[in-house]
């Protein structure tokens, strides 16, 4: 069995053979070799830089000394939108057409598709853009406040990521698109589940149906508490949840669920992913999640955000899913 036909065994129940590492099954070119960079996503997110960066959405990023990655760095004086109510003439659309494809086009052409998965990840999905566009308080307030007008500014971003998706699929075939939109964080959703429905689901279910129409697997990232809300992403066409997090009760999800969406996640990174890796601390939070969640079916072992941040930790991470996965099924297989 190949290592594209085991991960889509382990996703739909369909008596895989092992567990291993999650994302072994794919072939990329970014953040871990995992996923297909495109030239759009690669445009839009500027250059990381020392310092402060202004993107192609006029959002300013900044890089703090001693960090990996630059973040959102949001004042009153730069916010992209400063007054929800004129977000029309505020909103600054990157470009879609004019990029050049040449290089990942031979790359997704380059993959064994009988052995392997190309996978697209869009990021800065619809409520992470507009917390980056205006700042994550005046986001929260207006998706409150001003909900019509936050609904159809959600509505003209999603369409710009469904022209996006067009053009990674006519020109990388992807076999799956994780599509990455944190909407909550370790305690709660961002805002009430009831404004989540009125005002991101309708967009998020548009983006969704594009993708699946193009017989595409749909994994959406949210590295949070997604319980209350999981029965709507079940409803959306979602086939994997990515970056669940034990706070919430991944057991109850997995009993309520009953195998309509496949669960990817699971292990708890506060506990694993530091500096200094504890190799008995790691290995007993992998074993504990493969034993937890796993026999019960439609579950993928994996730290919630992709990868490890210090290599040291992945490297006892992933040895530990290899060897302690490696007959896992066959342990617990009923006869």
């Amino acid at each position: 069995m190949t290592k594209k036909e085991n991960w889509l065994r382990l996703l739909n129940n369909n008596e895989p053979q092992w567990i291993s590492d999650p994302w072994e099954a794919f072939k990329g070119n970014m953040m871990g070799n995992i996923f297909v960079l495109d030239p759009i996503s690669a445009a839009v997110k500027g250059v990381q830089v020392s310092g402060e960066f202004i993107d192609q959405w006029g959002v300013t990023w900044k890089l703090v000394d001693g960090h990996k990655f630059p973040n959102p760095y949001v004042t009153d004086e730069n916010k992209a939108i400063k007054n929800i109510k004129s977000w029309k003439d505020e909103l600054i659309l990157p470009a879609l057409d004019g990029h050049d494809w040449s290089s990942a086009i031979d790359f997704a052409n380059s993959v064994d598709r009988n052995e392997y998965l190309v996978g697209s990840m869009i990021v800065a999905g619809l409520f992470e853009r507009t917390h980056y566009l205006m700042g994550f308080n005046d986001a929260l307030v207006n998706y409150m406040l001003e909900q019509d007008h936050m609904y159809d500014l959600v509505g003209t971003l999603a369409d710009w990521k469904i022209e996006h998706l067009r053009q990674v699929i006519e020109n990388l075939n992807p076999d799956v698109i994780v599509f990455h939109d944190d909407w909550g964080n370790k305690d709660n959703l961002f805002m009430p589940p009831d404004t989540w429905r009125q005002i991101i689901k309708p967009h998020q279910a548009r983006i969704v149906d594009f993708v699946k129409s193009h017989d595409i697997t749909y994994i959406h990232h949210s590295d949070s508490i997604c319980e209350p809300i999981v029965d709507d992403m079940v409803e959306m066409g979602i086939d994997g949840w990515q970056g669940v997090i034990p706070q919430n009760n991944i057991p109850a999800i997995q009993q309520k669920l009953n195998g309509k969406m496949a669960l990817i996640g699971g292990i708890d990174a506060q506990i694993i992913d530091m500096p200094v890796a504890d190799e008995q601390v790691i290995r007993a939070e992998v074993r504990r999640c493969i034993d937890a969640y796993c026999p019960q079916g439609y579950f993928i072992p994996c730290i919630p955000n992709f990868i490890p941040i210090y290599p040291d930790v992945n490297t006892i991470y992933i040895d530990e899913l290899r060897k302690y996965g490696k007959d896992f099924f066959v342990n617990h297989r009923h006869p």
